[in-house]
Order: C-alpha cells, then structure tokens, then sequence
C-alpha cells in the first residue's frame, strides 16, 4: 500500500488524506548502474559494551559461514516471451520470480504496468526487502543506462522498511508501473525492462527476522519496441488548486475521456507540509479531487501540486499548478547540488578541461573506439568528487565504460563503485590490487582501487569474458603514469 507522509515543524506524521482513491504502488526511480561511492563512515564510532561486540561478531561470523559454506545457488538463465502478453521469468533455486507485460510495444512517452511475482517453491523462508514496494521495475537502454526520471523525479520522502516473510508454498504479487521515456530521450535507444528484488535468509539465532545478508535476485530482459505517437495519442491534463483543495481532470485529444484503465500520481507541498505519492487510482469519468489536510491548506503559504495520469496507447500528461503564498514550498521537490556535468569527443580535451589526472586503458580489444568522455563533478563544503566516465563502442556494436573515481575524501569506502560492497561480490586480481565482479542486468560490474583512486569497468555480458574485462582493468594506466 503506498504511503502518504506530511512533515510538520520536523516530526513525521502519517498524513489522514480526504476522500480518495488509490491505484497501484507508485513507480520506483530507475537503478542507473553508474558507479555511486559508499557513505563515509563517522569520525568517533560508538563503541558497543564487549559483551554485546563479542556476541554480535560472532553472529556475524555464523552468517558469513553459513553464505560462504552453503551459498544460496545463483540464478538460472531467465526464460522471456515477447509479444502480447511479454514476459520475463528466473528461478534461483527454489524462488520462482516473473515479471508479466500485457504488451511489449509502447509509445515514446506511454506508461505501462507490470505484474510482478515472487513465489516460494522451496523448503526455506525467505525474507523480501521491503519499502514502498517489494520489487522495482528498471528500463534500461543499450548502454546498461536508466533514462532521467520523467515527467520528474518522485519527491523523496522517509519510508520506514519492513522484511517481509516469504514462507514455502507462499506467493507474492504486486502491480507496478513503467514510464516509457518521451520522444526526445527514445529517439535513437533501445529499451529493456527488468524486475528486481532483494531477499535475506532467516537469521540463524533468530529465525523470525533476516539475516540482513541482503541477496540481490533479477528478472528479464523483456525488450520493448518504442514507437513516436500520434496527436491524437496524447492525454490532456487539466489541475485546478486553490487553499480548500484540488480537482485534475484527464481527456484525450478530442475532449472526451479516455479508455481505461488510467492510473497516475499526485504530489503536494507547502512550506511547511508535503503529500507524497498519493496514487490515483481509474476513474471513470477521467476526474480527482480531494480536499487539503489541515497541514497543507493552513495558513497563507505557497501550495505546489503536480501530478501524472497514464492510460494504455497513449503518451503520459503532466500538469503543475502553483497557489501563490508566502514561503517557499518547492524544497520538497528536490533542489539539485552545486554539480558539472561535461562532455568531452577525446581523452585530450578532458584532460585539459579537468584539474587531475585522467587514466587510460591500454589494453582494449581490437577496433575499439573512444565515442565520448563524460566528467561529472560535484562541489561541497571542504572538497569534491568527480567521475570520469570513458565510453567505447566495441568492434561488436556493443559498449564498454570505464569510470575513474576521484574524491578528496580518503576514508576507506571512498572511490568504489556499486560491485565492491555488493554481498555476492567475487574476489577478483586487477594487477597487484584486489578487484570485486558482479553481474547486474546483463552487465559485467568490476571495482577496483589503486592508491586513493577508484575504477569501474562495465560490459555486457555476451560480449567480454571475466577474464577479457580483468585483461582490459589490469591495463588502466592509473593516473600518475598519464600526467
């Protein structure tokens, strides 16, 4: 069920909405695979009594044994239907995960839903990783690449996760939704859709809850075929909102309402308030409304409302209605960092353009071609961080990416990618350093540091065997041999 949360004077409170009705869980942000560095630790950890570190480490070792021991049996090579319906199925041992399409053909720009299911064949609990929803829906393009959020990124609000129990002989199922991107991002990409899920088994002194040793599991490829749409396929959005309240109404080119099922979102805020993913569930006549709680309409203050409404065949409407008012509510909707982002056509001109050293790879396969150099820098309070992301376009059509990590922090966890903490990581020798390989929707993930410098190597699997992409890591020249 999703959640609706308000924020007040900094206290959470569960938001008592008016009346409404709901539609499915609202859709996850997509995973983009480029590399984030972990969280730095504190400066003064607090120190656990002996007797509780000494009991906790040695739970901790229980766990570590039992995965290393007994590791749970990785995943089978998914089973995926194209067509109508279009389907994406994987079993890893006794977990039987699907993702279910009713099509697999959209618009640039349509909304979809997925049915996601996840069923227990097995003789163990499991524990699913849950939150707003316990599986997540990731389109990616040829690269490996989520497309930027559209209309706009969910708001992003606390939401308190709760493991849920997944016995033998038990199912679970959820209704998720997917946002095509629009014409202006598709033309020229290809998408595939997968599902995801995380899951834990029991722990082994407290089996009524996870062992937190958190598994990652995947689903698909299902490829989609994205056609540019008609004026005639799109959604008018209509939003009315004044202090009592808000009325949104959806059409179709010609003024009338369209087909269903429609389904969409709606967010609010004010300065001291915010409505996150209120779902909108089918209407058959193509209208909401709703009265403001008391901590949204209170007062003279801004209210910004937005809102998304999709239907099958056509492209998605997006609509933003300001009431004037005294503060300033748009800081619940995100206020991007003090960030660059630049592309470069070679190695040389980002070299110049940035105020450290760039590596290079000496030994990539032949007839690969540098296509773009892509520097990402963000600025904070006593530092920055950048990544430097090389794009080559292999002699098979397909990509590899190397990204360079270079952060003025220098606790341990700076300067690695998304493999390294990963628990099903694998151990792998880059040069005299030790390397971390996982495999996340059909791509290989590799990490590796040298010195306080971080590196990612990712291609897609068919293309570059383990032993290619280790090859092709123990030949990037660090950037002290480049300068």
């Amino acid at each position: 069920m999703s959640k609706r949360i308000v924020i007040r004077a900094l206290i959470l409170v569960l938001l008592a909405a008016g009346p409404m009705t709901g539609c499915s869980p609202a859709p996850l942000a997509p995973t983009h695979p480029v590399p984030t560095e972990a969280p730095a630790v504190t400066s003064t950890p607090a120190t656990p009594l002996p007797a509780y570190a000494t009991q906790e480490a040695a739970r901790q070792a229980t766990i570590v044994a039992r995965a290393t021991a007994s590791p749970f049996p990785t995943a089978g090579p998914a089973t995926v239907q194209t067509g109508q319906p279009a389907s994406a199925t994987t079993q890893r041992d006794g977990l039987f995960f699907q993702a279910h399409l009713p099509k697999d053909t959209y618009l640039a720009g349509e909304g979809g839903q997925a049915e996601v299911m996840l069923r227990n064949d097995g003789p163990e609990t499991v524990f699913i990783q849950g939150g707003l929803t316990l599986f997540g829906l990731v389109l990616l393009d040829e690269r490996g690449h989520g497309s930027a959020p559209w209309p706009w990124s969910p708001m992003s609000l606390p939401v308190t996760s709760f493991p849920q129990k997944l016995a033998p002989g038990q199912a679970m199922t959820e209704t998720l939704n997917l946002q095509v991107p629009p014409a202006e991002q598709a033309t020229g990409h290809t998408y595939d859709l997968w599902a995801v899920t995380s899951f834990s088994r029991p722990d082994p002194d407290s089996p009524e809850g996870p062992d937190n040793l958190w598994l990652h599991l995947e689903t698909g490829p299902i490829p989609l075929q994205v056609t540019p749409p008609g004026l005639a396929q799109r959604l008018i959005a209509q939003l009315q909102a004044d202090r009592d309240g808000w009325r949104l109404q959806v059409t179709d080119a010609t003024g009338q309402t369209p087909p269903g099922p429609l389904w969409g979102e709606l967010e609010a805020a004010s300065p001291n308030a915010a409505i996150g993913g209120l779902p909108l569930r089918d209407s058959a006549d193509g209208t909401w409304s709703a009265a403001w709680d008391e901590h949204i309409g209170q007062g003279n203050g801004q209210i910004i409302v937005r809102a998304w409404v999709a239907a099958p065949g056509y492209v998605t409407a997006a609509v933003t209605q300001t009431v004037p008012g005294e503060g300033d509510a748009r800081y619940f909707f995100g206020v991007p960092g003090p960030s660059t982002y630049q592309v470069f056509a070679s190695l040389e001109t980002a070299r110049a353009a940035v105020d450290f050293p760039v590596a290079y790879p000496s030994s990539l396969p032949p007839g690969s071609e540098l296509t773009t150099v892509q520097v990402g820098t963000t600025q904070y309070e006593g530092g920055q961080r950048a990544n430097i992301t090389q794009v080559y376009r292999l002699s098979s059509g397909t990509w590899l990416e190397l990204t360079q990590m270079v952060s003025s922090e220098r606790y341990d966890g700076a300067g690695w990618g998304q493999a390294r903490y990963a628990p099903e990581a694998r151990p792998a020798s880059v040069g005299q350093a030790t390397g971390y390989v996982i495999q996340r929707f059909g791509w290989w993930v590799l990490d590796w540091k040298v010195d306080n410098v971080g590196f990612e190597l990712r291609a897609p699997l068919p293309a570059l065997s383990l032993d290619d992409l280790v090859t092709i890591a123990a030949g990037v020249q660090p950037p002290e041999e480049v300068r």
